[in-house]
C-alpha cells in the first residue's frame, strides 16, 4: 500500500515537471518574438512593409487561423486591413473597412481594451463572415496617450484558445506597433520637412541665379547701344495665330497656309504694314510638326548688320571687342523649330551671304568660331517690299531670294477686304485692353464710315483707331461722333471750299454745309437741323431739293436719299 502511493506521488512530480517545460518553453517563445518583432521595428521606418512583416512573425511562431492588423482611417469612423495572414487572406482583400461600431475589433477601438472572447459564440459583439470558423477571438488596442492608432486582431477556430499570458504578449506587440507607428510619423514629417527645406533652398538658389543673370543681361544691354531685343517665343498657343477674316481673299490664304505648314518649305510672305504677316508665320509653325519647338522671330531691319550677325549666329568669346562671353545665336536657339525673318529685304548684303550659305549646307559657324554647328531650322520670311524689284536692283542677293521663295504668300491690304472690316472691328472692341469694357457695339453709320476709309496702315492702323475710339466714347455704343476726324474727312477731302480756286454761290457754300452736317451726324435729320439751327421742315425741303437737281452728295463721301435715314 505505501508502495502504491509513493509511485502515484511521483507521477504527479513528473506531469508537474513536464508542465513547468511546457509553460517555459512557451515563455521563452513568446519573449523571443517579442524580441524578434522589437528588432523589426527598430529597424523598419517604411510603415506598410513593416505591416506585412511583423504579422508574418508573428504567424511563423504561432499559425493562427487568422491574423490581421487594423489601421484606423483619416475620417476615424472606419477600421482598414492592413496586413493579414491566415484563412482569409484568401477573401478579404487589403483596404477592406470596417466601421468602428461593428464587431469585436469595433469595440476594442472604441473602449481602447483589450477584448478575450472564448466562444465568440456567446459574445455580443462578433460578427462573421459565413466562410469562416471562428471560435475564439483575441483584439489588442494599438493607441498612444489615448489616442486609438489601430487593432491588433488574432482568431483561433478552437475554443478558449487564448488566456492571460496570450493578451499580455498580443498587448506589448500592439504596443510595439504604436512606437513603429509613431517613429514612421516623425520619419516622415522629418522627410518632409527635409524637403520642403531642399525646395526652399533650390528656389532661392534660383532667385539668385535669376537675380544674376538679369545682372549680367543689364550689362550687355548697356555694351550694345540702340540694340533691339530679340522676341523668343518657345511655346505658342493657337490663339496667337488667329487670323480674322472671311473674305474670299483670306479664305484662300489661309487655305494656301493650312496646306504647306506641314512641310519644311521655307515660305516668303509678302505684304504692306500691318498687314499681318507674323500671324501667318506663326499659324505656319502652330500647324507644323515643329509647333511643340521652339518659335523664333526677328526684326531684320531693326538691327545694324554687325550687330544682326552675332544676333543670328551667335559668337565666341573674344570675337570682337565687348564680347566678353559666348552668345547663342538665334539660328542655334531655334533648333527644331521655326526661325521668322521679319523685314528680310531690309537685311545687309553680307548678312544675306552667310543667311545663304546656311539654308544650303544646314550648318553655321558662330563669330569668331572656327566649329561648324548642324542646325534644323524652318526659315520663314517676310518683307513688305517688292524683292522682285530689289533683286534686279542689285539690292538682295538673286540666289538668296530663289532660296527663301520656294512657296511665296502674298497678304492682301485691308482695303482689298473690306468685307472683313466688320469682324475685325467686332473682335477689337471686344478684345482691347484698352476704354470701357462696355463699349462693344457700332452704330451702322459709324461701320460704314470705317469701311469707306482706305487704311494705309491696314489692319495695325484699324486697331489702333478702335483702341482710341473705345477710349474717347461717350456711350456703350459707338457712333459718327467718336469717329476720328482723319477718318471722317480723309486727306485731301476735309473742306472742298478751301480746295476750291473758284468763286462759290451762297446757296452752293449753303449746300455743302448742310450736307456736310448731315454726313457728321450720320444722317440723323432731327440732329442736323438742331445744330443747323433751322426746323425739321426747312431741312427737308431742301434735301429734296437737291435731290430733285441731283446735288445730294459731297465728293468721296456718303449720300443720303431723302427717304432714308429718317430721324
Amino acid at each position: 500500500m505505501q508502495n502504491d502511493v509513493s509511485k502515484e506521488k511521483s507521477r504527479s512530480r513528473e506531469t508537474v515537471s513536464l508542465l513547468s517545460a511546457a509553460t517555459e518553453e512557451r515563455r521563452n517563445a513568446q519573449i523571443q518574438l517579442i524580441n524578434d518583432i522589437g528588432r523589426k521595428v527598430l529597424s523598419t521606418l517604411e510603415l506598410g512593409k513593416l505591416y506585412g512583416e511583423v504579422i508574418q512573425i508573428i504567424q511563423k511562431k504561432y499559425d493562427y487561423y487568422q491574423l490581421s492588423l487594423w489601421i484606423l482611417a483619416d475620417n476615424r469612423k472606419d477600421l482598414v486591413l492592413r496586413a493579414q495572414s491566415g484563412y482569409r487572406e484568401k477573401s478579404l482583400p487589403e483596404g477592406f473597412r470596417v466601421p468602428v461600431t461593428k464587431g469585436i475589433i469595433g469595440w476594442t477601438a472604441r473602449n481602447l481594451r483589450t477584448r478575450v472572447a472564448a466562444d465568440v459564440t456567446k459574445d455580443p459583439y462578433y460578427f462573421n463572415l459565413p466562410e469562416l470558423d471562428t471560435k475564439s477571438e483575441l483584439a489588442a488596442p494599438i493607441e498612444t496617450k489615448g489616442q486609438l492608432l489601430g487593432v491588433l486582431n488574432i482568431e483561433s477556430n478552437k475554443l478558449n484558445a487564448f488566456d492571460e499570458t496570450d493578451a499580455t504578449v498580443i498587448e506589448t506587440i500592439a504596443g510595439q506597433f504604436a512606437i513603429a507607428i509613431l517613429n514612421a510619423q516623425l520619419y516622415d514629417e522629418a522627410k518632409s520637412f527635409n524637403t520642403i527645406l531642399k525646395e526652399k533652398v533650390r528656389e532661392k538658389t534660383r532667385e539668385l541665379q535669376e537675380a544674376h543673370e538679369k545682372i549680367l543681361e543689364q550689362q550687355r544691354l548697356l555694351k550694345k547701344e540702340n540694340k533691339a531685343l530679340k522676341t523668343i517665343l518657345n511655346t505658342q498657343t493657337a490663339n496667337d495665330a488667329v487670323i480674322i477674316g472671311d473674305s474670299e481673299e483670306i479664305k484662300s490664304l489661309l487655305s494656301m497656309v493650312d496646306k504647306i505648314s506641314p512641310t519644311n518649305a521655307t515660305v516668303l510672305i509678302q505684304g504692306e504694314s500691318g498687314t499681318g504677316k507674323e500671324l501667318i508665320a506663326k499659324r505656319l509653325h502652330m500647324m507644323s510638326h515643329r509647333a511643340d519647338k521652339p518659335y523664333v522671330a526677328i526684326n531684320c531691319g531693326a538691327l545694324q548688320e554687325s550687330l544682326l550677325l552675332s544676333e543670328l549666329f551667335g559668337h565666341e568669346k573674344g570675337a570682337f571687342t565687348g564680347a566678353d562671353y559666348r552668345k547663342i545665336g538665334l539660328v542655334e536657339t531655334a533648333d527644331g523649330g521655326t526661325l521668322f525673318l521679319d523685314e528680310i529685304g531690309e537685311m545687309g548684303i553680307s548678312v544675306q551671304s552667310k543667311l545663304l550659305r546656311f539654308l544650303q549646307e544646314g550648318e553655321l559657324y558662330r563669330v569668331g568660331g572656327k566649329t561648324p554647328i548642324k542646325v534644323d531650322v524652318r526659315v520663314i520670311s517676310a518683307s513688305n517690299r517688292d524683292l522682285d524689284k530689289e533683286v534686279s536692283q542689285g539690292h538682295f542677293r538673286e540666289d538668296l531670294f530663289y532660296r527663301l521663295t520656294t512657296i511665296t504668300l502674298r497678304v492682301p491690304p485691308l482695303r482689298e477686304r473690306r468685307e472683313d472690316i466688320p469682324l475685325l472691328v467686332d473682335h477689337f472692341l471686344r478684345n482691347s485692353k484698352f476704354g470701357d469694357p462696355a463699349v462693344k457695339n457700332i452704330s451702322s453709320d459709324a461701320m460704314e464710315l470705317l469701311k469707306q476709309h482706305n487704311w494705309p496702315g491696314n489692319v495695325r492702323e484699324l486697331q489702333n483707331a478702335i483702341e482710341r475710339i473705345k477710349i474717347l466714347a461717350d456711350s456703350e455704343e459707338v457712333t459718327v461722333e467718336d469717329i476720328l476726324r482723319h477718318i471722317k474727312f480723309p486727306s485731301g477731302h476735309l473742306d472742298p471750299l478751301l480746295e476750291s480756286t473758284n468763286p462759290i454761290l451762297l446757296e452752293e457754300l449753303e449746300r455743302i454745309h448742310i450736307l456736310r452736317t448731315l454726313n457728321q451726324c450720320g444722317g440723323n435729320k432731327t440732329k442736323t437741323a438742331k445744330i443747323l439751327g433751322i426746323t425739321i421742315k426747312t431741312l427737308y425741303n431742301k434735301l429734296h431739293k437737291y435731290e430733285t437737281e441731283g446735288k445730294l452728295a459731297l465728293p468721296h463721301r456718303i449720300y443720303f436719299p431723302s427717304k432714308v435715314a429718317e430721324a
